[in-house]
């Protein structure tokens, strides 16, 4: 536990009414305005059959006829619907084959009012699926202990890395911001690298790091590290405009990290929710929750932080001693980075409550329907990974569900039907209570959940669809774990996947990145792995998956690489994404299936 807290202008009436008769004058003078267009959110890239929602808005159209939609090329896409009114939203699902399409949006009140885009529509796997600001996160081990780095790259779209920064932290050091340059490189199945050069001696390399990506948009990448220096895991994602506004970052926030508290040699999590406001350089108000080795601790917070740099970078400080940077996905995501070394190191991220964060107006029934739950961490047993789902009546109970839990090696699979329990107040702190069965070992049975916005996608923020649920932090004495729930919806298991698989075995971590293609129960693909910093890329994948018909959405099967095969449970979150935990006794872990 930490016991050391750091701790209008006014415009008259004349003026006014002055105003008024000097513009009904002037209109009265004028021919009607004519009828304007505009585009205001079209990417400049696709990968085919990708799909992106796109408006428009209309200016001076009395008649409010709204929009038509159109494209042409040799192969041209799909809008659903293909009439909007201004301001509304169509969705635009890219054609199956490369090439160059141009999207047109036309006015109906006037046909010569029309504002186009060409759109490159790319393959599943090219340099230009990176083409922008992106903001990437990992987390794992070193030489010396737990290591995390977070930052912004710019990517030109030719497969040159052209200017970032970066922040980065591990028991015996921190560092940034660092500028950055460096190189990537995207093949055809999606599988690609990235070498960043950090420039800085004090740093593994010289500040030379290689990681390995799987692509599965435009917006949207799983990473991991691929060199000597570390292992880790994490994600790639565009940083959209609102991140460089401070205006944007405000609001109630819920968040979590963890890492380790070097001081005390003990694992650590933090959690909780803030009244932050970036304009204002404020924290006004939050409640924090801290389990240091199982220690447990709740307290009262108030703070400050810095609006974000150009690449979105910022730091924030918490009157109970904690300090951290972070880089902005969007103004409502933030990554976080602690770099309280050599006191404490974390790494996790933050996210927007929405309107019921800030009105204190979430309850039991923010938690109502399907989800799927995980979380990883360890106890003092070994490392932990628990994968599990659950319908929720919003009134504090589960009418059904099962999960399965591996703690150290000794795995448990039970129902949570009737048993667990829930319950949110109304900023959006709660707890979960599971039964006993959960984990036959003993150290897993009270969670804390902290409800985010249903407009924010946990894994994907760039994802316009399956956002909601909220972040899950272990309360135990005996286990120390994040994790997240996020709303679970039916969908086919079938396609191509990006993989990321981060365990722990006998000989430490290791860290698996790729590309598999799911078909009538079986799983091929090929993938890069890290093993305690000895890499193998390209290994072939071979795997197994079947329906649990008692409990629809779980799975059980294999993954096999190098004649090693690891007994994996799945859990379907939705037809583009599945929660994998490897249930082995030699190896503990957590994972996750993305569709491309």
């Amino acid at each position: 536990m930490i016991t050391h807290h750091r701790l209008p202008n006014a415009i008259g009436l004349a003026a006014i009414a002055a105003l008024i008769i000097v513009s009904y004058s002037a209109c009265a003078r004028e021919t009607p305005a004519a009828v304007i267009i505009q585009l205001i959110n079209a990417p400049s890239t696709l990968t085919i059959n990708q799909s992106a929602s796109l408006t428009a808005n209309i200016g001076n159209d009395s008649s409010h006829a709204g929009v038509d939609w159109s494209c042409s090329g040799t192969a041209c896409g799909t809008f659903a619907p293909a009439h909007t009114a201004s301001g509304s939203a169509t969705v635009f699902t890219a054609p199956a084959s490369p090439g160059i399409v141009t999207v047109t949006a036309t006015a109906v009140a006037d046909a010569s009012a029309k504002a186009s885009i060409a759109i490159t529509i790319v393959p599943i796997g090219s340099n230009a699926m990176l083409n922008g600001t992106y903001v990437f996160s990992v987390q794992g081990v070193n030489s010396s202990g737990s290591y995390s780095a977070v930052g912004t790259i710019v990517a030109d779209g030719n497969g040159h890395i052209t200017a970032g920064e970066q922040d980065y932290a591990d028991e015996s050091m921190q560092a940034g911001p660092d500028a950055l340059t460096g190189a990537y490189a995207v093949g055809p199945d999606g599988r690609g690298s990235i070498t960043l050069d950090v420039s800085n001696a004090n740093l593994p390399q010289n500040g030379v790091e290689t990681f390995s990506i799987a692509v599965t948009s435009t917006t949207h990448a799983l990473i991991i590290e691929f060199d000597g220096t570390a292992n880790s895991s994490g994600s790639l994602d565009a940083q959209a405009a609102s991140a460089l506004d401070p205006a944007a970052i405000s609001g109630a926030f819920a968040f979590t990290a963890q890492g380790v508290d070097i001081t005390n040699r003990s694992p650590i999590t933090h959690g909780g929710v803030l009244m932050m406001n970036a304009v204002s350089g404020t924290i006004a108000s939050g409640t924090y929750y801290e389990n240091d080795g199982g220690f447990t601790f709740t307290s009262a917070t108030t703070g400050s932080l810095t609006a974000p740099d150009s690449f979105g970078r910022g730091t924030l400080g918490l009157s109970v001693g904690l300090d951290f940077v972070y880089y902005a996905v969007q103004g409502q995501v933030l990554r976080l980075i602690e770099p309280d070394v050599p006191t404490l190191m974390t790494g996790g991220s933050m996210y927007g409550q929405g309107d019921a964060g800030a009105n204190a107006t979430f309850s039991n029934a923010s938690l109502t329907g399907n989800y799927v739950l995980f979380q990883a961490g360890g106890t003092a047993l070994g490392p932990l990974a628990m994968a599990g789902q659950f319908s929720a009546d919003g009134a504090g109970n589960f009418a059904t569900g099962a999960a399965d839990l591996n703690n150290g090696g000794v795995t448990t699979f039970t129902s949570i039907a009737g048993q667990a329990r829930y319950t949110i107040a109304g900023n959006g702190v709660g707890t979960l209570t599971l039964p006993a069965e959960v984990d036959q070992r003993g150290s897993v049975s009270t969670l804390l959940i902290f409800a985010v916005s249903p407009a924010l996608n946990l894994f994907d923020p760039n994802s316009a669809s399956g956002g909601g649920g909220a972040l899950v932090m272990d309360n135990d004495g005996g286990a120390i774990a994040s994790g997240y729930i996020v709303p679970q919806a039916a969908g086919v298991f079938e396609g191509h996947y990006a993989l990321n698989l981060q365990f722990v075995g006998s000989a430490g971590e290791t860290d698996w990145v790729g590309q598999s293609v799911a078909s009538g129960g079986a799983l091929t693909g090929t993938v890069d792995i890290n093993e305690m910093g000895l890499t193998s890329a390209g290994l072939s994948l071979a795997g197994s998956f079947a329906a649990d018909t008692a409990n629809a959405g779980r799975w059980t099967g294999t993954f096999t690489v190098n004649s090693v095969t690891h007994n994996i449970t799945s859990y379907q979150v939705n037809a583009t994404l599945v929660v994998i935990v490897d249930t082995d006794a030699a190896d503990i872990g957590i994972g996750i299936l993305e569709k491309e």
